[in-house]
């Protein structure tokens, strides 16, 4: 449970810390560009009606980090599946080294809506929480997604999306996705994974 909160706590944190970051840099070499794969997009929307604020908070409009966020390679794949992943983990983990803005592309049932670590900077400093729900009353929270890693030929994807939703309220954890039959679903493999919930 502790480490469920400090979990929750430093991505608020992280989250507020890279926007003061961003504002202070002139420098616009290093400035996020936009993420323009279709592929990942489709990859996204396979992905998000499992996830807890659209399944069990019921939000009506889906509120997305516009940028994506870079979290630590935890999967662990055996045997066979170390050389069917491989490709696509080595992917994430190079797509990661920059932030990518979020297109609108995403083909999904429910409304959203993309904001910025400005916005949410300014939501903190001034009512928190409270403030966040003012705004976006039907969103059970913020999802931020990472980029998408894909092995050669686009058939294995890879990709973490988390959750924040209160002080206390939170969480992620990867998927690992398989194409076949041009649809994009979840990929029963072997090995170890990590998650945090609060």
């Amino acid at each position: 449970m502790l480490l469920s909160v400090i979990t929750a706590l430093f991505f608020v944190a992280f989250t507020i810390h890279t926007a003061d970051r961003q504002q202070r840099s002139g420098s616009t070499a290093n400035q996020p560009q936009p993420y323009e794969d279709a592929e990942a997009y489709e990859v996204y929307s396979a992905v998000l009606p499992s996830e807890w604020i659209w399944s069990v908070q019921k939000a009506k409009t889906l509120a997305f980090h516009v940028e994506t966020r870079a979290y630590g390679m935890c999967l662990r794949p055996e045997g066979e599946f170390q050389e069917i992943m491989g490709q696509a983990i080595s992917e994430y983990i190079k797509l990661s080294q920059k932030t990518w803005l979020l297109q609108r592309h995403f083909n999904i049932e429910k409304p959203y809506v993309l904001i910025t670590s400005d916005e949410l900077k300014r939501a903190f400093e001034d009512g928190g929480w409270e403030k966040f729900y003012k705004r976006h009353p039907n969103s059970g929270g913020w999802i931020e997604l990472s980029a998408v890693g894909f092995n050669t030929d686009k058939t294995v994807a890879v990709v973490y999306v988390g959750h924040s939703c209160g002080l206390l309220c939170g969480g992620g954890g990867f998927h690992v996705l398989q194409k076949k039959d041009a649809k994009w679903a979840p990929l029963k493999w072997k090995g170890t994974s990590c998650s945090s919930a609060s």
